[in-house]
């Protein structure tokens, strides 16, 4: 009788497990290479999903099972202050994370918590943490590269990777109610900071693939949200409209998992700051951090992505105000009422058909101004002379000059904020289910609003048919998709009628 093996694999061979079963191997085959039972095999696959979130996690690649260690909120809550510490290159020691791990507890409200050497080396070890200098050594995958030798880095870690697969991702502060000749005021403030929200932009440098924006705002569940089943964009939210820690990763891992199951891998560059959390496991994506506060010409999303975006998004709440002012015969006088009414929801379908409109060729030629780009990929992009701006829509009586004053209105929005202790510690002691972190106020969305029925979506296309007719209209295809996308919807509903229940009633 064969002597039954008794081994436990590590995290970081159980992925390796994982990496050999989607290519394919057998489990008979694997289970000999790592030594064995092939029932400890399929137990990995079948624990897959869980496997690979410990391992994005960042959990401890030795770890072979998992144990919790001893007062866990406040290992959670230490752990965020290290990442944000690290992000912002500051020396971490283990007496200065003994010191901050027991004002911490204080602040978790246990005051009989103190740290030892043990309990560090223990947490340490939980988190895959090691102590590394800061300068001078060979960097992994998601780690942060210094600063000084980023310029000089960047080309020989990027050639290894065609321009599909090279992405730049960014953040930008968008008010998006603001109307041309609008200013931001002190007195104003307070305002203002509803009516913002945090845009994430990422796109590849060839310009063939836009990933979706990830919008931040300070709602939770806005009133314009009911009877929505699915929103134009992602959307989160946080009591600062910005970019924290916490939802920088739960976007990384949705884009990896999305890359992992197209078996791609990804370059990703992004700007060194404290709501990137660096210490995220990730299998199909490699992090470069640009350093912060850097020249524009590093920066790709800088050369002039994010300034057509926000044209774009501009352009179209002003031919809306303008189609709306015109169909009540309102005056101009009535524009800030009529900005108003535009609910957040209105401004997340407007912020998805902005970035919509962003040509491959203009984000090639955005990012052949970048440096490093001009070194590896100058023959690869296309080129072209200038901006194609030809569907921006600019009213009359206002200069391009007034127009690139109300596009830039917010430039200078934060798009994100350090945690203090006191916003550490109330983040591991969180609920999973949160309330409303504060109302939209707009008129519109106060109203207490119905879903559409079927019979009042198909009134309406019949309307907006009679008006097309109307205007002499060249084309009629776009109407015809709509239609089938409304018959589309409503088919889940409903019990098909039989032609002869039809012909019945003839």
């Amino acid at each position: 009788m064969a002597k039954r093996i008794c081994k436990t694999l590590a995290l970081a061979e159980r992925v390796e497990v994982l990496k050999k079963l989607e290519n394919k191997e057998s489990q008979t085959s694997i289970a000999l290479s790592f030594g064995v039972n092939q029932s400890a095999i399929s137990r990995i696959q079948k624990n897959k999903e869980k496997i690979l979130e410990e391992w994005q996690k960042n959990g401890n690649p030795h770890r072979k099972r998992n144990r919790a260690g001893k007062a866990e909120d406040v290992g959670a809550a230490l752990l965020q202050w290290f990442i944000q510490a690290r992000t912002r290159q500051i020396p971490v020691s283990g007496p200065l994370l003994m010191e901050k791990a027991n004002r911490l507890a204080q602040g978790l409200g246990l005051m009989d918590f103190k740290a030892s050497n043990g309990w560090l080396e223990r947490w340490k070890e939980r988190n895959a943490i090691k102590f590394k200098k800061q300068q001078g050594e060979k960097q992994e995958a998601g780690d942060v590269i210094a600063e000084r030798r980023v310029v000089e880095l960047l080309p020989d870690i990027i050639k290894e990777y065609n321009p599909a697969d090279i992405f730049n991702a960014e953040e930008t502060g968008l008010d998006w109610r603001a109307v041309p000749g609008g200013k931001r005021s002190e007195a104003a403030g307070a305002k203002i900071a509803k009516d913002r929200v945090t845009l994430l932009l990422a796109c590849n440098i060839d310009g063939s693939e836009k990933l979706q924006p990830l919008v931040i705002g300070k709602s939770k569940n806005p009133c314009c949200f009911k009877n929505v089943k699915r929103l134009p964009v992602p959307y989160e939210a946080n009591s600062n409209a910005g970019m924290t820690g916490e939802i920088w990763e739960a976007w990384l891992k949705k884009i990896d998992n999305i890359m992992r199951a197209k078996k791609r891998m990804i370059l990703m560059l992004c700007a060194n700051c404290a709501a990137h959390v660096t210490y995220v496991r990730l299998t199909n994506i490699k992090l470069v951090f640009l350093p912060p506060n850097n020249t524009p010409l590093i920066r790709p999303m800088d050369q002039g992505i994010t300034a057509i975006f926000k044209k774009q998004y501009r352009s179209l709440v002003l031919r809306q105000l303008v189609n709306t002012m015109d169909s009540t015969e309102s005056d101009a006088k009535a524009a800030v009422q009529l900005a108003r009414k535009l609910t957040l929801l209105d401004s997340l379908h407007l912020q998805r058909e902005a970035w919509n409109k962003i040509t491959e060729s203009t984000i090639a030629n955005c990012y052949r101004r970048a440096s490093f780009i001009k070194q590896l990929y100058q023959a690869e992009l296309p080129v072209i002379d200038e901006v194609d701006s030809s569907d921006v829509f600019v009213p009359a009586g206002m200069d391009l000059e007034d127009f690139s004053r109300y596009v830039a209105i917010d430039n200078d929005l934060p798009t994100g904020e350090e945690k203090s202790d006191t916003d550490v510690c109330a983040y591991v002691q969180q609920s999973p289910e949160t309330e409303d972190l504060e109302p939209d106020d707009s008129e519109e969305a106060t109203k207490e609003t119905t879903a559409p029925s079927f019979s009042a979506a198909l009134q309406s296309l019949s309307t907006l048919r009679a008006f097309m007719e109307a205007n002499g209209c060249q084309s009629y295809d776009s109407f015809y998709s709509l239609q089938s996308v409304v018959y589309q919807l409503n088919r889940p509903n409903t019990v098909q009628t039989s032609i002869k229940d039809v012909l019945a009633t003839l």
